[in-house]
């Protein structure tokens, strides 16, 4: 389910500390599970209640009751091994109550805040399980969700506006003289080109950020050990990704993609 779902984190899950792997695979596919909501409702009252039963499966399997669905009982599980933070666990069920309910997101104000509580979430619950050790762990786990979850809203563009969806920001594109429903409609306008590189730079300053921190640069602290770092594995791809964005022909139509073996070969580089 981890793999289907995030690929990418999977793959990089595989360089962790092994006694972690199998927490770190239930934390993905738990993701992945609340991620889909979205395309399995037809109304937004439908997802909250489907968000809700994850919220009350967890807490019954982080007690040892058998809820009936592997991926809950396995999270539950970790809770239970992990004390893993319950404020980062309730923000990555909360931020999808935006995309059952929303089409667009309103500003890039909102789109920081639902990358931070999503991608950088993930980061931050991932660190706690491989027992990450170092200091400005939250200011890595920020930037490296705002770089990950920036490229993954762009890469998620044409499947998205297929949909009748967008995770760019509503002011943004009007900035750019453009609209969702330009997007929509399938009409890529110049504005829209201008933003998605002003996003790739975007991207770009806050994998330097995490960088700067992850590896011990900054003014305060020596990074993350080793074992921590693992966590960040994912951010090797950020940039292939960008460069792969930069390239395709119609941002509303192509998904830029990078050769799995050079995927691998980044991670293991990276590690």
């Amino acid at each position: 389910m981890a793999r289907k779902a995030d690929p990418d984190r999977a793959i990089a899950t595989l360089f962790a500390p092994s006694p972690a792997r199998d927490d770190l695979f239930a934390l993905f596919a738990f993701n992945g599970e609340l991620a889909r909501i979205a395309d399995q409702v037809s109304e937004p009252g439908l997802g909250a209640i489907r968000l809700q039963w994850w919220r009350d499966a967890i807490a019954r399997a982080e007690t040892g009751e058998a809820t009936g669905h592997p991926v809950a009982d396995a999270f539950g599980a970790v809770l239970t091994r992990r004390g893993l933070s319950r404020e980062r666990i309730a923000g990555l069920i909360d931020a999808r109550s935006f995309d059952i309910g929303e089409t667009v997101m309103p500003d890039t104000r909102t789109l920081k805040a639902y990358l931070f509580d999503t991608t950088g979430g993930l980061f931050a619950l991932a660190a706690e399980i491989v027992g990450a050790e170092g200091e400005n762990q939250g200011v890595i786990a920020q930037a490296a969700g705002e770089a990950y979850g920036l490229v993954r809203v762009m890469r998620s563009l044409p499947v998205l506006a297929a949909k009748g969806r967008t995770y760019l920001a509503a002011d943004a594109l009007e900035r750019v003289g453009t609209t969702p429903q330009d997007i929509f409609a399938g009409h890529t306008a110049p504005g829209l080109i201008a933003l998605l590189a002003e996003m790739r730079d975007t991207a770009r300053a806050a994998l330097e950020e995490a960088r700067f921190n992850l590896y011990g640069e900054g003014m305060k602290g020596t990074g993350l050990d080793e074992a921590g770092r693992t966590a960040f594995l994912p951010l090797a791809l950020v940039e292939p990704y960008l460069n792969a964005l930069a390239k395709v022909n119609d941002p509303l139509r192509d998904i830029a993609r990078i050769n799995p073996v050079y995927r691998l070969w980044r991670l293991m580089r990276a590690r």
